[in-house]
């Protein structure tokens, strides 16, 4: 009997640190009521042993996480090397070294049709390959978000602490006509000045 009772603590232990269930869900699952999950949940060692495995889980979701990680950033790598090997391929392209910027690499032929019946002609369009150079710049974006090295910047400006700082003849040309001192660092454009 004492093993079964060990039994169904050590699973109710790792239900509540599973933390998806309500108590009264993992009291019917483990088939303890819920008054001895409670009295369960008020002991030391139990306590204990819920930490433990909550630790547990969250050390093993942190190892595969990290490991996903390196999967995604060495995809990631790969497809940022492939792409360029394609511009590098195509900068030594002896067809597009006359076409001016083809020897970078960024541009591309393509065969366009023009006209109809006897007036049909193909014609050859070069155009800077705007969608390579776009997934690029999206794949080392992602790639530094995913190395924390992504850094959304963004400028707040406390207008209280720089009404503060002018002087009592900045605040009376401000007052009667609008006008903000020269050290302000936010100008009103053009049109925003209202006239009463």
């Amino acid at each position: 009997m004492a093993q079964n009772g060990t039994k169904k603590r050590e699973k109710a232990a790792q239900l509540i640190a599973q933390d998806h269930l309500s108590d009264e869900k993992i009291a019917i699952e483990v088939g303890i009521s819920r008054r001895t999950l409670a009295r369960w949940k008020g002991d030391r060692k139990f306590i204990a042993r819920v930490e433990r495995i909550t630790t547990a889980y969250a050390d093993s979701v942190l190892r595969h996480g990290l490991a996903r990680k390196t999967r995604r950033l060495a995809v990631l790598n790969d497809l940022h090397e492939k792409m360029l090997q394609v511009i590098t391929e195509r900068a030594g392209d002896p067809e597009l070294a006359e076409v001016p910027g083809g020897k970078t690499g960024l541009v591309t032929k393509t065969l366009k049709g023009i006209g109809k019946g006897d007036d049909f002609q193909v014609v050859e369009v070069y155009q800077v390959d705007i969608g390579t150079i776009g997934k690029i710049c999206d794949v080392q974006k992602q790639a530094a978000e995913e190395l924390g090295q992504w850094v959304k910047r963004s400028e707040t400006v406390d207008l209280n602490q720089l009404f503060e700082r002018m002087s009592r003849e900045e605040l009376d040309r401000y007052a009667k006509d609008g006008t903000l001192p020269d050290w302000f660092p936010i100008q009103p454009q053009l049109g925003d000045r209202h006239v009463s």
